[in-house]
């Protein structure tokens, strides 16, 4: 039985019938990967009746959110009875099975929801080319001459390729962000909060995010209100604007799609917006580097000292970087951050939303990442980590195999904007 791109109906039905069918539909699609692509993939699973179990006991919770809907986190979140691995390229710390489970999951169970396995991040989720010396790269779903893209690719190619409707993984400067742009895929980065904190390994500890990944808009919408509560009064008027500066980076095949995409939101041009967006964004990715690379060193800085060889030597360098950190450095650092926070605070009061885009081109083949990709990539996604805002992820087309994605950020005070946002743009993507 082929699972593509069925929507949560489709699953609770399946879930509901024959959990068996299931779990042995799971387990045949990985048999049937190449043993390269199975290292890089999947991190860790229950077995199989144990996993049974779990799809039983969520479908018969009905009437629940998510009952009877499979999941898959990045192997960064705690599973009691697994290991947590976190893509690492030692051993040592990582192989004993946990005695308790994060609380995302629990959240999850709550509203019905069954786990299913973990997958593979980049090593301790850090890429954002989604790259893993140790396990290999998780190939894109359209081909290997793809970037699969951030430290949650794995999800994004198993929501893809119909493994689940539902990924979680962490997203601290795109890790869900940009493999949802580059797989065509919905998504969602949610503010920091508690579910990034407890039973999870760190990325960057200050800024982190749990963000999701799904296949289709009405399965966006159902995720995204298990987890907010949307009922304010419905927006008469939304206004919006479009960080034009970005613009300016975009391909034209990336910019046609963004443009058909914000065609029914009737976006006008704000030549005052736009000024304010260029001092958010002035010294976003400067200010980025140096928490990330502060708070990289104080996560693994007892680990190197063992295990330095090991180490991808990006990664490395990057952790290094926070070890000989000038105090003036990390001042300047988080007077930005402080300084951009409140530079969006004066724009929410303004507008109800943000446009930027997640990448300059659309899917990039392996061939077309530098370090000067890497760079704008980076320009475009930092400032909404240091200011913990939530993040609408919404796809596009850019060509027959090729996508992108927006990122709409929007006033953390109001999520009832975010059903009347997906109401707007639902009709976008019937021919999607």
């Amino acid at each position: 039985m082929s699972t593509g791109h069925l929507n949560f109906e489709a699953w609770r039905d399946l879930s509901e019938e024959n959990p068996e069918r299931l779990i042995d539909n799971f387990l045949s699609k990985y048999g049937l990967l190449t043993s390269e692509t199975q290292r890089a993939f999947l991190a860790t699973r229950t077995p199989r009746e144990a996993g049974i179990r779990n799809i039983r006991a969520a479908a018969a919770k009905t009437g629940s959110s998510l009952a009877g809907v499979p999941y898959l986190l990045q192997d960064l979140f705690d599973i009691r009875g697994l290991s947590t691995q976190c893509g690492a390229p030692f051993e040592a710390p990582f192989g004993a099975p946990l005695e308790s489970s994060c609380l995302l999951k629990e959240k999850l169970e709550n509203h019905g929801a069954a786990f299913l396995a973990k997958l593979v991040p980049s090593e301790f989720g850090w890429d954002m080319k989604g790259h893993n010396a140790t396990y290999g790269n998780c190939p894109h779903s359209e081909g290997r001459s793809f970037v699969t893209g951030g430290g949650a690719g794995a999800c994004a190619y198993a929501v893809s390729s119909g493994w689940a409707p539902l990924a979680f993984g962490l997203d601290s400067c795109g890790g869900i962000r940009i493999p949802a742009a580059f797989h065509g895929l919905f998504g969602f980065r949610m503010e920091t909060n508690v579910y990034a904190r407890d039973g999870v390994f760190p990325i960057i500890p200050s800024i982190e995010s749990v963000g999701w990944l799904n296949a289709n808009i009405d399965d966006l919408l159902s995720t995204f209100l298990t987890f907010y509560d949307a009922e304010g009064p419905k927006p008469e008027t939304l206004r919006g604007s479009i960080h034009g500066s970005s613009m300016q980076m975009l391909a034209t095949e990336t910019k046609a799609g963004l443009m058909e995409l914000l065609r029914p939101l009737d976006i006008d041009e704000d030549p005052a917006a736009n000024k304010l967006l260029r001092s958010i964004f002035k010294n976003a990715a400067k200010a980025f580097k140096t928490i990330e690379s502060r708070e990289l060193y104080a996560v693994h800085q007892y680990w190197i000292e063992e295990y330095e060889a090991y180490y991808d030597p990006r990664l490395l360098r990057r952790i290094q970087a926070g070890r000989s950190c000038y105090a003036t450095e990390s001042e300047e650092a988080s007077s930005n951050q402080q300084n951009l926070r409140a530079e969006f605070v004066r724009f929410f009061e303004v507008h109800d939303y943000l446009v930027i885009p997640i990448c300059p081109l659309p899917t990039p083949e392996k061939t077309d990442w530098d370090s000067s990709l890497e760079e704008e990539i980076l320009q475009l996604n930092a400032p909404v980590s240091l200011a913990f805002l939530p993040t609408l992820i919404l796809p596009f087309k850019c060509g027959e195999n090729t996508h992108s994605a927006a990122q709409i950020v929007f006033n953390p005070r109001k999520p009832e904007l975010v059903p009347e946002l997906i109401s707007r743009l639902r009709d976008y993507y019937v021919k999607y």
